[in-house]
C-alpha cells in the first residue's frame, strides 16, 4: 500500500511544535508532501508572497524541484534564502522539511530595488517587509542544516515505524476477516459451509418461519473421479456443482456446502412451484455445463422439503428433504440403467 506522509505522521502536533520552533528562532519551517504539497508552513512571511500578480515563485519553486536525495535550495534575487531537505522512509521519498526565509547578509539596497521594480512592489514597502526577516550568521547557517538533516532522518524513522505499524495492522485486519470467513463459508466453493447451515436451521426454529423449503442435492460421481483421476480435478467438478447450484437458487436463499459432496438450499416464503422452478434451473444449467465440458460431465440428485406450518423441525425437514434426494438419485440410476456411484 502507498502512503502519503500525512498518513505516517501526527501533522497537528508537528505543526504544534515547528511553530513553537520558528516563534524560538524566527525561521519558517514546515512540511510539504513529495508531490510538492505543503502541509504546513508556519512563520511564512508576505516578504515572499503579496497577493495578485506581484507573488515571487519561492514558494512554487520549492515545491517543484524537492530533490528525494539532498538538499533543495533556493536564493531570492535580494538573498533571501530556502531549504528542503527529504523525508525518506525506506527508500520512498514521501516529503521534505523546509526552513527559510532568512538570510546569511543584509540584503543589498540594489538587489532590493530590483527586485521591487521586477514585481511591481513600492520600495519602501518592500524594505520594511524584508527588515523583519531575520539574517543569521554563516556558521549558524551550517548548524541550521545539520539540524534540518537530522529533523529529516527522524521524521523518517517514525514514519517508518508508523508505516510498519499501519502494515501489521492491515495484516492482522485482513486476517481476521479471512479467518471471519472462513468461520462461514467452504473455502473451495465459497458456498456457506455446514457450520452457519446448522446456525441457520437453528435460527429458523427459533423465529419459526412459514412456510420454509430445504433442498439437498448430492454430487453424483465424485468418489469415483478422485479415485481414477486425483482430488484436483474432483475439486473442479465440486466447484462447477457449486456455481451451477448458486446460480440456480434464488437470491435471497442460503446455498450452503454441507458434506464432502452434499449441498442444501435453505429457503423461506417458498412454495412447491417456486422449488420445482429451482429444480428445473439446476437441470438446465447441468446440461448446458455437460454439453460444453463432455470429458467431466456433473450429475446432481435434489431432493425438497417444505414445511406450510410449524409442527415439523427444522431437523425432520432436513431430514425429509435428504430422503427425498437419494429417491431422486435411486431413480436417476434406474432411468440411466447403470449405477451411479
Amino acid at each position: 500500500m502507498k502512503y502519503r506522509f500525512a498518513d505516517l505522521a501526527d501533522i497537528p502536533k508537528l505543526q504544534e511544535l515547528m511553530g513553537s520552533l520558528f516563534w524560538l528562532t524566527d525561521i519558517a519551517i514546515g512540511i510539504i508532501e513529495a508531490d510538492g504539497t505543503f502541509l504546513f508552513c508556519a512563520g511564512w512571511r508576505g516578504a515572499c508572497v503579496n497577493d495578485g500578480q506581484n507573488s515571487c515563485d519561492c514558494h512554487a519553486f520549492i515545491s517543484a524541484n524537492l530533490d528525494p536525495v539532498s538538499y533543495t535550495c533556493r536564493r531570492c534575487p535580494t538573498g533571501m534564502l530556502h531549504y528542503a531537505c527529504p523525508i525518506v522512509v525506506d527508500g520512498d521519498h514521501l516529503a521534505s522539511v523546509y526552513i527559510g526565509q532568512f538570510f546569511t547578509e543584509p540584503p543589498d539596497e540594489l538587489a532590493i530595488r530590483l527586485e521591487a521594480a521586477q514585481r511591481g512592489l513600492d520600495p519602501d514597502e518592500y524594505r520594511r517587509r524584508l527588515a523583519k526577516i531575520p539574517v543569521i550568521p554563516p556558521m549558524r547557517l551550517t548548524l541550521l542544516l545539520k539540524y534540518l538533516k537530522d529533523l529529516a532522518n527522524m521524521l523518517a524513522d517514525i514514519g517508518l515505524q508508523r508505516r510498519q505499524q499501519m502494515e501489521t495492522l492491515e495484516i492482522l485486519r485482513l486476517s481476521q476477516e479471512r479467518l471471519q470467513y472462513l468461520s462461514c463459508h467452504d473455502p473451495l466453493t465459497g458456498l456457506r459451509n455446514r457450520s452457519h447451515f446448522e446456525e441457520q436451521l437453528a435460527a429458523m426454529d427459533k423465529m419459526q418461519f412459514v412456510p420454509t423449503a430445504v433442498m439437498i442435492l448430492d454430487l453424483d460421481g465424485l468418489k469415483q473421479v478422485n479415485d481414477s483421476l486425483g482430488h484436483q480435478t474432483g475439486d473442479l467438478l465440486l466447484k462447477a456443482a457449486a456455481n451451477i447450484i448458486r446460480e440456480a437458487a434464488p437470491a435471497e436463499s442460503t446455498v450452503s456446502r454441507i458434506g464432502g459432496d452434499e449441498f442444501a438450499i435453505l429457503l423461506t416464503d417458498a412454495d412447491p412451484a417456486l422449488m420445482e422452478t429451482v429444480r428445473q434451473r439446476i437441470e438446465a444449467r447441468v446440461l448446458h455445463y455437460n454439453a460444453e465440458h463432455p470429458a467431466l460431465p456433473v450429475g446432481i440428485s435434489a431432493g425438497t422439503a417444505i414445511a406450510t406450518s410449524k409442527p415439523l423441525s427444522m431437523r425432520e425437514l432436513f431430514k425429509q428433504a435428504d430422503a427425498n434426494m437419494y429417491q431422486h438419485k435411486k431413480s436417476r440410476k434406474l432411468t440411466a440403467g447403470k449405477d451411479t456411484p
